[in-house]
């Protein structure tokens, strides 16, 4: 009885080695995920900080003080007619009081105009300005992405991917289609299966 028992004992043992040989085997197998290497980069930094950057903010900032300058001086000239005007108002002609007075209006509404067109100036400076950085500033990006072998480049503030490398190992393209086609596949199969017809009693 002890010498069966000690038989039965000896084959379950060597039963769990070999399957935990086994287990072992299919592990070292298997083969590790390949990760990405993904990068990330502050766009607006890079633009801000970077010495294109900061020529560029320093020509629209001086451009910006210019205009407001000369819309100052000419607003303080407009006020100080107006003034000295209504001070000499009362020994003025009413013909020559209206003709003073539709200059001074005119000169306002030339200002205003001034105003404006010194708005969209610096507006389409800046958007000038801002796109030429910008096309400079990917392309150093795209450049160091390449140099540093990375898969993809995603810009932090924005979460648009600025660069991903060609044949990288995320592309799950052909994945993603043979999904889609084994989903139409199956749907246009089920669609086509004659259902069993239903009786009403």
């Amino acid at each position: 009885m002890k010498s069966t028992l000690k038989k039965v004992v000896a084959v379950i043992v060597i039963i769990a080695i070999s399957g935990t040989s086994s287990a072992v085997t299919r592990d070292a197998k298997v083969e590790p995920k390949e990760l990405l290497d993904i990068a990330f980069v502050d766009s607006f930094q890079a633009m801000r900080e970077c010495e294109d950057g900061q020529r560029v903010g320093k020509e629209l900032d001086t451009m910006r003080d210019k205009l407001s300058k000369e819309i100052q001086d000419e607003a303080t000239k407009i006020t100080k007619e107006e003034s000295d005007l209504n001070s000499k108002s009362a020994t003025l002609k009413p013909d020559i009081l209206a003709q003073n007075k539709r200059k001074i209006e005119k000169q306002k509404r030339d200002l205003e105009d001034k105003v404006r067109e010194s708005e969209e100036e610096i507006k389409v400076a800046m958007q000038q300005r801002t796109e030429e950085l910008a096309v400079k500033i990917e392309e150093g990006i795209v450049e160091v992405a390449k140099a540093k072998n990375v898969d993809a480049v995603i810009d932090k503030m924005t979460g648009r991917v600025m660069y991903t490398k060609d044949n990288h190992k995320g592309d799950i393209t052909s994945d993603a289609i043979a999904y889609v086609d084994k989903k139409s596949s199956t749907v246009a199969k089920n669609d086509t299966t004659p259902r069993a017809a239903t009786t009403t009693a």
